[in-house]
């Protein structure tokens, strides 16, 4: 049996498997044959673990007061060398007919549920399936999960967030240069009605090569319009550096999705968009092809979901009566 130590529970001769729910997957396991020899992937799993432990305040508290946070520099949680292998197991993966269209939801005033494509956006959800095509790619995903839940949970001392490792649901996606963007929306915007539990938004960016200034694609947060304390926030409140990654204009903010920056926020309550990306290049530049790995992680705490009374209750009506 193929082993390499790994210091949680689940090591690397495991699959994450999918279930049959199409909003949240179940986190199941499988071992590999004797006679299989999978591939080794590149991240230092100890490291990267240090790493989300040692910035689990910082999250925790921009969550909390701001409901994002952005890793302060482009390598904050994984070295360069592993983001460039993510990115090209990524595109191995697209070049084996993994990704197809990506399409989102848009429900109207009256409830009402219209799908539509995203042009020049494609995605596929990866799992256990894909660990020797994308073995670096499977491995993150299993150590997300295995590890932030409890450590965000494990700040807070009057509630915990409630997150939850039981569940996951996962997207790798690319947008395609040439002005490219994803509309202004909500994660989870039904919630329970839809039997969709999805609390967090983890996103990975796996651009090593992005020219700030030129290739786009910046992530843009809706923060609100009711005062400075919830859109601009200091280095120290946000663990953000202070460089072009974040540029605050008004009530958004808007983050760039440079090497391998780390982005989280509330599923339910943050709406956001993509920009255009790499607007003034060829449709067909693969060089400034924007790559982002989604994982959203659930909470068994269903009264979080869409709260009334949290401090981000009424973003979405602000943001989209703009």
């Amino acid at each position: 049996m193929f082993a390499v130590p790994y210091s949680t529970a689940t090591k690397l001769n495991r699959y994450l498997l999918s279930s049959s729910s199409s909003c949240c997957r179940t986190a199941a396991i499988a071992f590999f044959s004797s006679t299989e020899i999978p591939p080794e992937p590149t991240i230092d799993v100890s490291a990267f673990q240090t790493t989300l432990t040692n910035l689990a305040p910082s999250i925790s508290k921009s969550l909390t007061t701001n409901g994002y946070y952005a890793t302060p520099e482009p390598y904050s949680i994984l070295p360069e060398h592993s983001i460039q292998t993510m990115r090209e197991q990524s595109i191995h993966l697209r070049n084996i007919g993994r990704f197809e269209q990506s399409w989102s939801e848009k429900i109207d005033a009256y409830g009402k549920v219209t799908r539509f494509d995203k042009e020049g956006v494609f995605a596929c959800e990866p799992d256990g399936q894909d660990y020797h095509d994308a073995p670096d790619l499977i491995l993150y995903l299993s150590v997300m999960l295995q590890t932030l839940p409890d450590l965000l949970n494990s700040q807070q001392e009057d509630a915990e967030f409630g997150l939850s490792a039981s569940s996951f649901n996962a997207k790798l996606a690319v947008t395609s240069p040439g002005g490219s963007v994803y509309p202004l929306h909500i994660d989870n915007p039904q919630g329970l009605s839809a039997g969709d539990t999805r609390r967090l938004t983890c996103i990975l960016y796996m651009n090593p090569d992005y020219q700030n200034g030129v290739d786009g694609g910046e992530l843009r947060i809706f923060c609100g319009s009711g005062g400075s304390s919830s859109t601009t926030t200091s280095n120290s409140d946000n663990g953000n550096s202070a460089d072009e990654a974040k540029k605050k204009k008004d009530d958004v903010v808007d983050i760039t999705p440079d090497g391998g920056r780390m982005v989280l926020f509330w599923s339910d309550e943050i709406p956001h968009e993509v920009l255009p990306t790499a607007p003034t290049a060829d449709k067909l530049d693969e060089m400034r092809d924007r790559y982002a790995l989604t994982v959203w992680i659930p909470t068994d705490y269903y009264h979080t979901i869409h709260n009334p009374d949290s401090k981000f209750a009424n973003l979405g009506d602000e943001a989209f009566t703009k």
